[in-house]
């Protein structure tokens, strides 16, 4: 599908009515904004591209158990997996087997919970990266435990392997990401709407080394209620917050400013082409946070033309998969509700004529160890992620499945698993498809010129 890459006359008109629209503090007796941001967001289009894609990364806040994603199924490696993860073992026979393009060392199938997901795999819709993680360069176990500053620091720390998925620079205190250095790359001005839009939150990921990404919720964007020169009993308000914008003398002042009309600026943007997504058909599923969220990431994607996107990078959240203890029952739940959110959302885009433009695809903290501890598992590395799209070359296992036996060459110690995937082969891949060159995907990842490839192939 192809869009304009320059500001058409109709683009302005819709940029200027929003502009318009805005209650309160971007009125023009509210805030008195002048129309140079408008200008500045005209000319945020992205010349390079004359096609429209779009990344979406959900990522799954705890360490998702991905090695009951894809569980044996065969006698022989079902025994060694039932030996080993005891009672978080699903049953052999409850297992939905799945047949990749490519051999495995031994077959796989994913539990009931991932129904969907698994009907989306065998419609060549999604794939599995396998035992991805972090990695400083590709790493054995004996390379590992002779020389520990191989490894990236703090493994098994929350906080820590969260940043190193986001930055891909372990090696380095984390203060951007991937996604957002990707995005200044890839545009004209970080003036204007980010290509980076969070539905959950400001996150590391979609940081760049000077911006920052658009954050909304799954109702839309935060609106500017206190400051609505509509009603009355805001007047006197709004007047006073008008005068402290007149005298802005101090750079930091005029700073909050510029941040402050940016905002509304983009929130009017925003909520006006909101106004024209496309109705859905699909019925996502109830009580299901991801679900509403990722609908929100089809009703932006359903506008991107209103917004003068080319790219756009979508950031979504799902929490509860630090599964110490009870893991037998709320993990099952939760790959139900990330499967159907998925599948959902899948149909959402392939109803907008989108599916060969957005790529869905999952992050996690790490895996989590082989070993159970009685009512869950513990913090692990390497593990498996799900991606999605029409684009992909889907059912497919890229990678290798590790051994599940402990102490083998793939287990560091205590059931962790050594991945053999990098992060930045993982995102590379991602970055290439979304129209980065070999030079900039080298200046995004630093690391990445230490691995054997940096394209998987699931594109």
């Amino acid at each position: 599908m192809k869009h304009n890459t320059h500001v058409n006359q109709p683009r302005r008109s819709f940029l200027q009515k929003s502009l318009a629209s805005i209650a309160g503090i971007t009125s023009a007796s509210g805030v008195g904004l002048n129309f140079s941001l408008a200008n500045a967001a005209l000319a945020n289009s992205m010349s390079r591209f004359d096609d429209y894609k779009a990344l979406v990364c959900v990522f799954l806040y705890g360490g998702n158990d991905s090695l009951n994603m894809l569980v044996p199924t065969e006698d022989y490696e079902y025994q060694i997996y039932q030996q080993v993860r005891q009672g978080l073992a699903y049953s052999q026979e409850s297992l939905l087997p799945i047949n990749p393009n490519s051999p495995q060392p031994y077959a796989v199938g994913m539990p009931a919970a991932m129904s969907a997901a698994h009907s989306l795999f065998q419609q060549n819709k999604l794939a599995v990266v396998t035992n991805t993680g972090p990695l400083m360069q590709p790493t054995t176990k004996a390379q590992a435990i002779q020389d520990r500053t191989l490894l990236p620091p703090q493994l098994f720390s929350h906080n820590d392997q969260q940043n190193h998925w986001q930055s891909a620079k372990p090696q380095d205190p984390a203060f951007s990401g991937w996604a957002g250095r990707m995005a200044e790359l890839i545009t004209d001005t970080q003036v204007g709407l980010p290509v980076n839009l969070s539905i959950d939150g400001i996150n590391l990921l979609q940081t760049g080394t000077s911006s920052s990404p658009f954050s909304l919720n799954s109702g839309g964007p935060e609106q500017f209620a206190g400051l609505d020169a509509t009603k009355d009993w805001n007047s006197q308000r709004v007047a006073a917050f008008q005068k402290l914008l007149n005298n802005t003398p101090h750079l930091l002042e005029q700073g909050f400013k510029n941040v402050l009309l940016s905002a509304a600026t983009n929130n009017a943007l925003i909520s006006t082409a909101l106004e024209q997504a496309v109705a859905t058909q699909v019925q996502y599923p109830a009580n299901n946070s991801l679900a509403e969220q990722l609908k929100m990431v089809a009703n932006l994607a359903s506008v991107q033309e209103q917004l003068g996107q080319q790219r756009q990078i979508f950031y979504v959240g799902l929490g509860g998969w630090d599964t110490h203890d009870n893991q037998a029952t709320s993990h099952p739940r939760l790959l139900q509700s990330l499967s159907e959110a998925l599948s959902a959302f899948q149909a959402n885009i392939d109803e907008l004529g989108l599916s060969e433009q957005v790529t869905t695809f999952t992050m996690s903290d790490f895996g989590r160890t082989l070993t159970s501890n009685g009512d869950g598992t513990d913090h692990g590395w390497g593990g498996h992620q799900l991606i999605m799209g029409g684009a992909i070359n889907g059912r497919e296992l890229y990678g290798t499945m590790p051994s599940l036996e402990l102490g083998a060459d793939d287990d560091l110690g205590d059931g962790r698993i050594i991945p053999t995937l990098s992060v930045d082969q993982y995102a590379a891949s991602l970055s290439r498809w979304f129209g980065l060159s070999e030079s900039e995907l080298n200046a995004v990842f630093p690391n990445l010129s230490r691995f054997d490839t940096s394209d998987l192939g699931f594109f």
